[in-house]
């Protein structure tokens, strides 16, 4: 575990830029639609070295979620997030992957979605606590539209243990920025900002499952329309081997 008296200063600048994306005040919240939702996720991770340990560095990810819109009671979006990465440090990891998402909203038209994303991850845990950055770039192809849409988004996470070495605090935000407008929708810009707070439990010693549960706020930001804001129960499986 780093101390920060020996964390260099690349490593101290990121830590700091992360911090203020943690500690930002989201956007202003005036005229919005809201709704209740539940969103749960399995997400799991790990290397390669098991079946040959010359690929040690290189890394697996998979992902599946199911999201719960219209005060939870229906299947609005759901997601197949598969990926391959490369670990160039302790701490630091270059990820390639795949995104299908199938999207059902009420009263509208259903979307199929392929996306191609590129991730950089940093990950490190010093004496005060553990801090996690994902910045991702995606590519995305909606079947309701000819255009292919950039986006950028920037995922900032801080924990703190709370008992020993099982019960911990979870505190994260991620922000969205479209990089285009496209014929599907959407619009160059700020697109929304996810901030999350709960707690998080860790199901074995070795820290190969973890699991946590809390409220997730989602600001959207629309442009002809009123702006949303979704509160969501969240719970998410994390599997690292």
């Amino acid at each position: 575990m780093n101390d920060w008296r020996k964390t260099d200063s690349l490593t101290r600048i990121v830590i700091v830029l992360n911090l203020v994306i943690l500690i930002s005040p989201g956007p202003a919240v005036s005229d919005v639609d809201q709704d209740f939702g539940v969103w749960g996720a399995v997400q799991g991770q790990g290397s390669f070295a098991p079946n040959d340990p010359t690929l040690k560095n290189w890394q697996w990810w998979m992902e599946g979620q199911g999201r719960f819109s219209n005060d939870a009671d229906r299947l609005g979006q759901s997601i197949i997030r598969p990926g391959i990465g490369y670990k160039l440090s302790a701490t630091v990891s270059i990820w390639l992957g795949y995104g299908w998402i199938l999207t059902r909203p009420l009263g509208g038209v259903e979307t199929d979605e392929h996306r191609i994303w590129q991730q950089l991850n940093w990950k490190d845990s010093f004496s005060w606590g553990g801090l996690f950055s994902r910045t991702r770039m995606e590519q995305r192809f909606l079947s309701n539209g000819d255009d292919t849409g950039w986006r950028f988004r920037q995922f900032s996470k801080y924990t703190h243990p709370l008992y020993a070495d099982h019960l911990y605090l979870s505190l994260w935000d991620e922000v969205f920025v479209n990089i285009n407008s496209t014929d599907f929708g959407a619009e160059s810009g700020f697109g929304q900002n996810r901030a999350f707070v709960g707690l998080g439990v860790n199901l074995d010693s070795a820290k190969h499952f973890r699991f946590e549960l809390g409220y997730m706020n989602q600001f959207i930001a629309n442009e002809n329309r009123p702006d949303g804001m979704n509160h969501i129960l969240s719970t998410n499986l994390f599997i690292r081997y």
